[in-house]
Order: structure tokens, then C-alpha cells, then sequence
């Protein structure tokens, strides 16, 4: 019989989607794809080749083909959640949105991950850096983003676009029954309510306590990019001591130590005050209009 997600956290980029899917495979009732962002959904809305810096190693990851899609969940063996997470697939809504309604039969629950636009746009700057794919500062990335899209870049690169959600969020909610929004924030304030009312939007135990220790996906400068590049990057020498450490270590132990690693590696950038106080000027329509359809305050552009 052939598998298919009932559940799909659709984004938004930089707001914590590696992570809560991380997490969410903690669950014993919930099954995620063991590929990291397969990206087919979105891939229907793309023409390739994607063109910035380092865009052609990430499309390669892209899963293009429905057969190769529904291969990522044919090893789920009885959970009652089966889902991935793709955090382009809110962005490109106009396309994504009649694609997943042509490729899964049921009408999938929607999980769509929100942060301070702002803060998600320069945290994408961040990544850009990390990966030694941005050269530009902030400002002149801005300045830069609309030949950028004109020039096929990949997502991460539409620093502002990609931080308005209004449309994106509205498409969701009105094209399926189901859609559960988490504000990255509110994980900070209840994690555990949090955690507690995704379970019950996936129809899961939900006394189930997850383990957040790990961060995921952090971005920033690193102090080594040699190391960063050998612990993000496949390379000879890990694949040299791999079956080494696969035999004396568990999996959540190297997840870890790799995480912890990344991550003491990475300094973070701060925003200059003039361009965050320009950006909170654009989204404050944004934040309105969001509110008002989701029918509370958001703790964003303070």
C-alpha cells in the first residue's frame, strides 16, 4: 500500500521548521521523512536552474519526482502521523497549493512555523553567510533581492519576501480544513504548551515530552569555516570513521556532539538598528493584516 503525508509543516523558512520536525520525530506516533527538506512540492513551481551562489548544490538535494516522493514514506510502520517539512512551500503557495491537492490524496494538516519578520529576514542573511554563499552586507542584499528573484535564486536569498506570510497564510487557511500556526516565539514563552497543542492538532499522545536540548540549523559567522564545512559538508574523512562511530556511539549522542559543535562555532550577527527600524516600517501593515486573521497579537517589531 502506498504512503502518503497526512501532515506537512509548509514553513516558513528560518522560523524553526528543522527544528520542530527534529522534534517531532522524537514522537513515537509521529513518522517525518528522513530527507531534510525534500522540496517536491515546490518543485512544481520552480524553473531550473536555480541560479545564486551555492544554488545548484541545494537543488540537487530537491526531490523532482512523485515516485522518489512517495518512496521518502514507505518505511512508516504504523505511526499515526506521516509528514515533512519543506520551508519553501508556504512561499510559492500559488503553485504548491493545487500541487499538494494533485499528489496527496487525503487533505493533508497544515503546520505553518511564523517568527518576527524582521528577525527571520536577517537570520537568512545569517545562514547565506555561514554557508560562505553571501558576500553582500545586509543593506545591499536588500537592495539586491528583486534581481535576485528576477535571476532565479533560490528561496533563502528574498530576504524581505520571504518575511511577508499575509498572502501565503490566508491561501493556506482558505484551501484546507485543517491549519495549525505556531509562532516561533510562543516556544520560548510555553514550550511545552507548545508541544502539547501540536500533538493534539496531529490526533497523538499527547503527554509525549520532547527533548529540545539540540539546537538545529543555527546560523551565523563561523569562527572556523574549515570546521564548519567539515561537520555541515559530506566529505572523505567522515565517511572514513562513519562506521566507526556508528558502532560505539548512538545516534542522539553524534546529533548531538555535531549540533553542539556547529553551533559553538557560530558567532551571531547583530542587525544594524537603522536598516531593522526601515524593515519594521514595511512589515507593520504585514503584522496588521496577519493579525487580524489569526485573531491575536503578535510579539514581533517591538
Amino acid at each position: 500500500m502506498t504512503k502518503l503525508p497526512n501532515f506537512l509543516i509548509v514553513g516558513a523558512a528560518k522560523c524553526g521548521t528543522t527544528s520542530m520536525s527534529e522534534y517531532l520525530k522524537q514522537h513515537p506516533q509521529i513518522f517525518i521523512s528522513e530527507v531534510k527538506e525534500p522540496r517536491f512540492f515546490s518543485s512544481q513551481a520552480h524553473s531550473f536552474p536555480l541560479n545564486g551562489p551555492g544554488d545548484a548544490k541545494r537543488e540537487s538535494r530537491y526531490i523532482k519526482k512523485y515516485a522518489d516522493y512517495q518512496q521518502l514514506f514507505q518505511s512508516a510502520n504504523g505511526q499515526l502521523a506521516i509528514g515533512e517539512a519543506s520551508a519553501d512551500t508556504l512561499y510559492y503557495y500559488q503553485k504548491t497549493i493545487p500541487a499538494i491537492k494533485q499528489y496527496v490524496d487525503e487533505q493533508p494538516k497544515i503546520i505553518i512555523m511564523l517568527r518576527d519578520p524582521v528577525k527571520r529576514a536577517f537570520s537568512a542573511y545569517q545562514h547565506l553567510i555561514r554557508d560562505q554563499r553571501e558576500t553582500a552586507s545586509f543593506e545591499e542584499g536588500l537592495r539586491k533581492e528583486e534581481e535576485r528573484t528576477q535571476n532565479n535564486y533560490e528561496l533563502i536569498w528574498y530576504y524581505r519576501g520571504v518575511s511577508r506570510y499575509y498572502e501565503a497564510v490566508k491561501a493556506f487557511i482558505d484551501n484546507f480544513a485543517q491549519v495549525h500556526i505556531i509562532i516561533n516565539e510562543d516556544i520560548r514563552r510555553d514550550e511545552k504548551g507548545v508541544f502539547q497543542n501540536v500533538f493534539t492538532f496531529l490526533e497523538v499522545n499527547t503527554d509525549f515530552t520532547v527533548d529540545t536540548s539540540i539546537r538545529y540549523n543555527a546560523s551565523g559567522v563561523p569562527h572556523s569555516n574549515w570546521l564548519h564545512n567539515f561537520l555541515f559538508e559530506e566529505n572523505w574523512l567522515k565517511r572514513s570513521v562513519r562506521p566507526i562511530t556508528y558502532r560505539l556511539t548512538s545516534q542522539k549522542f553524534r546529533q548531538q556532539t555535531s549540533n553542539k559543535m556547529l553551533t559553538r562555532n557560530l558567532q551571531r550577527m547583530e542587525i544594524s538598528p537603522e536598516i531593522a527600524d526601515i524593515l519594521k516600517g514595511e512589515f507593520l501593515d504585514e503584522k496588521a493584516k496577519l493579525e487580524e486573521l489569526l485573531g491575536r497579537t503578535l510579539p514581533w517589531l517591538n
